[in-house]
């Protein structure tokens, strides 16, 4: 692996052996932004951890509608579920942004998980974490209108993201729209709506949140 930037999660519960085989098993893959890093029903060949970059995740209906199930961003893992369920991925995966990330074999990784119960018990809180984080925006999506979607987005960027309340939007209208179950002009209403209420300042993608106090009430109260 020739990134000494980005290490493998949890080396305290491995061995020297097994950080060694980890290290001769895995290398630094750059994506360039908008490039596919996997497709739904691809098989399954390596564990993927993101070192530098922004990747969304998402769910192809059909031929022309997607779903996005979430952003990730460095030090996620992406595709875990899919890897330890059959052997394709049951989504795809794009880079946003320029994005660098660690492949490691995916048979190395499950014969350490095999011997290594420490670790495997760290792995399962991975595993455990991507499946909360789901049924959260499910009950998100049920129970919070568009403008309170909206606001929760808003701030998962600024805080999660970018940590700065003056951000490029990495996704456009109807990506925003796929991504909390809503259509591109109902998207463009809302934020047109928080500029009016001078809730942000927005030109396009850029975007500089005004007034965190009441985005906060709006993500919370729906």
């Amino acid at each position: 692996m020739d990134s000494s930037a980005c290490q493998w999660p949890a080396y305290n519960e491995l061995t020297a052996e097994q950080i060694e085989k980890i290290s001769s098993n895995s290398f630094l893959v750059r994506h360039k932004k908008g490039e596919q890093i996997f497709r739904q029903e691809q098989p399954v060949s390596h564990m993927m951890l993101i070192c530098k970059g922004l990747i969304k995740l998402y769910k192809e209906v059909d031929s022309d509608k997607m779903i996005i199930l979430k952003i990730v961003g460095p030090d996620n893992f992406i595709g875990i579920l899919s890897a330890f369920y059959g052997n394709r991925y049951q989504s795809s995966a794009t880079a946003l942004e320029d994005t660098e990330m660690i492949y490691l074999n995916l048979s190395v990784f499950k014969e350490i998980l095999s011997i290594n119960g420490k670790y495997g018990l760290h792995f399962l809180k991975h595993l455990s974490a991507e499946g909360i984080q789901l049924v959260e925006k499910m009950i998100n999506l049920s129970q919070k209108q568009i403008p309170g979607r909206i606001a929760e987005i808003l701030l998962f960027f600024a805080r999660n993201v970018y940590n700065n309340n003056s951000f490029t939007l990495p996704l456009s209208r109807q990506e925003l729209a796929d991504l909390v179950s809503s259509t591109k002009e109902s998207i463009s209403r809302t934020l047109t709506e928080f500029k009016n209420d001078r809730l942000i300042e927005i030109d396009d993608r850029k975007v500089n949140l005004k007034s965190i106090d009441l985005l906060d009430i709006l993500s919370r109260m729906g």
